[in-house]
């Protein structure tokens, strides 16, 4: 019997970028949702899956796991390199390497500072702190994304990649959280194109946030 890919996320976490990209491959995957909101990140089941509590994490085979959304997209994109969903080679591979490193290491931290600062402190006055410089990273962070997107068409060029979900996710991040996000005009511009996409929708949909669709082709 084959096996059918599991990945396991939590409705609105960073794994809806992982979810938007197993929707564009098309091929058959097992969704196990993960409730943050509940702490099922926590439990014993889980954590014998990720021992770090964190998604997303793609069982790819009986008892192999992948983690981290970087790892999870690459390994995705070239399960049917005919689909184009990241580039193959040369130096293109490398800007889409470039902008998940960002993404992961930078962008996403610097929300977390925010989000759950005590991933990073106990300290209660630490706590408080970063919750407010935290949002002022988060947003010079969205800020230089904006200063690096083109005028036109996708992150790398005319075509979508994984990179642009990615990109998306923080991007309504962003706006979940007040930020001014839609003002950023070539932000704005390449989310909307990714949020209209058949798989992005229905990645929505499967997550509970389909309404995310309509406010977008309203903001637009």
């Amino acid at each position: 019997m084959t096996f059918i890919p599991k990945l396991y996320f939590s409705p609105g976490a960073v794994s809806m970028a992982a979810h938007m990209a197993l929707e564009e491959l098309g091929a058959p995957y097992t969704p196990e949702p993960i409730s943050i909101r509940d702490g099922e990140q926590r439990s014993e089941r889980y954590l014998a899956i990720h021992s770090l509590g964190r998604v997303p994490a793609l069982e790819v085979t009986p008892g192999v796991i992948l983690t981290e959304t970087p790892a999870l997209l690459t390994y995705i994109a070239d399960q049917d390199p005919a689909r184009d969903l990241l580039p193959q080679s040369g130096l293109q591979r490398a800007r889409a390497a470039e902008w998940m490193s960002l993404l992961s290491t930078t962008v996403h931290v610097a929300f977390l500072s925010f989000f759950r600062p005590d991933r990073f402190t106990a300290d209660k006055a630490a706590i408080e702190a970063l919750k407010v410089d935290g949002r002022r990273h988060f947003w010079r962070m969205i800020e230089h994304v904006e200063s690096r997107l083109p005028e036109e068409g996708f992150v790398l060029g005319a075509d979508y990649t994984l990179c642009d979900a990615y990109l998306t996710v923080f991007f309504l991040w962003a706006r979940r959280f007040e930020f001014p996000v839609v003002e950023l005009p070539k932000y704005q511009r390449l989310a909307t194109q990714v949020l209209a996409r058949p798989a992005v929708r229905r990645t929505l949909e499967q997550e509970g946030f389909g309404q995310i669709y309509e406010r977008s082709a309203s903001d637009s």
